[in-house]
């Protein structure tokens, strides 16, 4: 990718995990990045990389207020990828016992946020411009205990496909990518969770044992390379899927993995 001086790649929860691999690696090919999260520390933390090319904004990305700021932040620039990797697991637990405010906050964060701040950004965002959002399979497979994270997932999901359509016509692309079950904050939460809150919690125990957990170094990679290497109408026809052998073997070849 060649970068121009005024270009701006921004991704949302770059504080920690795959989000933190992903700056740092569009920050290596040469992009000016700036990222959001709601912690200063972690944020410096993965800015200490490369502080001339790595801008770190503390912001709530489910309170409008914020997204209005992280707007005013791109001023000058032309966005040329918005990434969508900030998300919530909580609250685990059966559906028939969710706390409705717990519920509204993951709803806020892995839906209205992406949502509104896509619609925020947009002025920023020419012909040629990409906005990828961080998938899960939770968004198409149920799974028991993660009744808001399944459901907000989905809901996503739904969201990509209409702003790809809608958008297509500007020239701004929209796609999707399922980067795996990586080693992360979110995966050492999920396995502290007791079966009766999560059912599925020893799977996810047994593949950290076992060593099958992607790194966020790698997971970061997939998701750079669909972001930035595939052609405009590969990037939004399907969801990217590290899982997929075919869509791997393809990264694999490009990146040299």
């Amino acid at each position: 990718m060649k970068w121009q001086e005024d270009d701006l790649v921004v991704v949302t929860g770059g504080g920690s995990g795959l989000g933190r691999a992903l700056v740092r690696g569009l920050a290596r090919d040469g992009a000016q990045v700036l990222t959001v999260g709601r912690r200063s520390e972690p944020l410096s933390e993965t800015a200490s990389a490369d502080p001339e090319r790595i801008r770190v904004l503390s912001a709530d990305i489910a309170k409008a207020e914020d997204r209005v700021r992280i707007a005013k932040a791109t001023e000058g620039y032309r966005i040329r990828a918005l990434v969508h990797n900030a998300g919530l697991l909580d609250p685990v637990g059966p559906l028939s016992e969710v706390d409705l405010e717990a519920w509204q906050q993951a709803m806020k964060v892995n839906v209205e946020a992406p949502v509104f701040l896509t619609q925020g950004l947009l002025p920023g965002m020419e012909r040629g411009s990409r906005i990828l959002h961080i998938s899960s399979g939770a968004a198409h497979k149920p799974s028991m205990g993660w009744g808001a994270y399944c459901t907000s997932k989905a809901a996503l999901f739904m969201a990509y496909q209409v702003y790809r359509d809608e958008l297509w016509r500007h020239g701004v692309l929209v796609g999707s990518v399922r980067p795996g079950v990586i080693d992360t904050p979110m995966q050492h939460h999920i396995r502290t969770q007791t079966p009766e809150r999560f059912p599925a919690v020893d799977r996810f125990i047994k593949l950290k044992q076992n060593g099958q957990l992607h790194t966020p170094e790698d997971a970061a990679d997939f998701v750079q390379w669909a972001l930035l290497e595939t052609g405009d109408k590969q990037f939004i026809e399907q969801e990217w899927n590290i899982s997929d052998e075919e869509h791997a073997q393809r990264w694999r070849e490009t990146r040299q993995v």
